[in-house]
């Protein structure tokens, strides 16, 4: 009764106790964010993975896993189940949420959790739960709590929920942040894991026929008129010839814009449905790495025939950097140095542009 008194009196929205983060009114921490599964706190997400096989998600979530989730110090996180056959692996995860850090203050808590994961074809389910909090631990034991005591709806939100209460919605946005996190991670595993080994090449063109000495009738863009936002299908099948006969810039968000090689535009591609557009660099081209890594937009330009108008132009959100070796480069028919370390940089394509 008196930890309870005590819950109710710390998450009241009491004047001076706490100062609203910018963010306390945000809907992502609001009504719903907070969902329960037979009276427990549980976040999931499903993730489709199209083409990959039921071991293959497997292989590479326990991968993702057993790096993710390992002791560190007094901390003690670690892969507590696996099961292959069926798909199944089992998280006991131990770590901090830090609220806020300074030379002379530190406010955190350490958060236990289990995280699950069940791997089927072509699909994978995540699901965090049985989530529990040691708060003050330096200061006579400080207190524990349960997720379904501390982040609910009614605990963590004021009478309106229009905004996190000072305490104990500190506590609900790091959880929920936290949660963002693995499922963002999950996700990107996922998808280096199609990169890499079952998702298809990035377009390449196809040798003709020493038979058919005629050669294939080419689509070149006008370099005149207006640039028209345009389908990716409306795009030159022969884009990578394009891209070895004119000129190509890359422009980052900031506006600073580098001339790239034919060799850098790997083409066109899906990824979880989306169309997106390969690049590749060798890590020894330092300007052109540390502009791809510092922008989150970016767009390539295709010049013709010597003309100062680009023809066509990709806009492009980065979804994801892989680091990559030769040898991995060459499965997907990449010519590259076996001497050279590459990032291929996969951006989702958000316009497509041509004159």
């Amino acid at each position: 009764m008196k930890k309870l008194l005590l819950i109710l009196l710390i998450c009241l929205p009491l004047t001076g106790i706490a100062k609203d983060k910018n963010d306390n009114s945000n809907p992502k921490y609001l009504a719903g964010a907070v969902t329960l599964t037979d009276g427990k706190v549980t976040f999931t997400k499903e993730i489709k993975a199209p083409g990959l096989s039921r071991s293959a998600i497997f292989d590479q979530l326990l991968k993702w896993a057993q790096e993710r989730f390992k002791p560190d110090g007094k901390l003690n996180s670690f892969v507590a189940y696996t099961n292959e056959e069926a798909g199944e692996i089992a998280v006991q995860a131990e770590e901090y949420l830090v609220f806020s850090s300074s030379a002379l203050s530190l406010d955190r808590t350490r958060i236990y959790y289990q995280f699950f994961i069940y791997a089927e074809e072509g699909v994978c389910n995540i699901e965090m739960t049985r989530i529990r909090y040691w708060y003050d631990e330096a200061r006579d034991g400080g207190e524990k709590y349960t997720a379904e005591e501390w982040i609910t709806d009614d605990m963590a939100l004021n009478k309106k929920q229009t905004k996190l209460a000072p305490i104990c919605g500190k506590f609900r946005r790091e959880t929920i942040d936290l949660k963002d996190q693995l499922f963002q991670q999950v996700a990107d595993a996922l998808g280096q894991k199609l990169l890499t080994a079952e998702v298809p090449a990035p377009q390449a063109q196809q040798p003709v026929p020493a038979v058919v000495p005629q050669q294939p009738v080419q689509t070149v863009p006008a370099s005149t008129g207006e640039l028209k936002e345009v389908s990716i299908e409306q795009l030159p099948s022969n884009m990578n010839e394009l891209a070895a006969q004119g000129r190509i810039t890359l422009t980052a968000e900031n506006g600073e814009t580098i001339d790239i090689k034919a060799e850098n535009w790997s083409g066109f591609g899906k990824m979880f449905t989306k169309n997106v557009a390969y690049i590749l660099f060798d890590q020894s081209r330092i300007a052109a790495t540390a502009l791809m890594e510092q922008s989150n937009t970016y767009t390539v330009s295709f010049y013709l025939n010597q003309s100062a108008q680009p023809a066509i132009v990709i806009s492009c959100k980065k979804a994801m950097a892989q680091k990559m070796t030769a040898e991995e480069l060459k499965s997907l028919n990449q010519t590259v140095d076996a001497s050279k370390q590459y990032t291929m940089y996969i951006g989702e394509i958000t316009k497509a542009e041509m004159r």
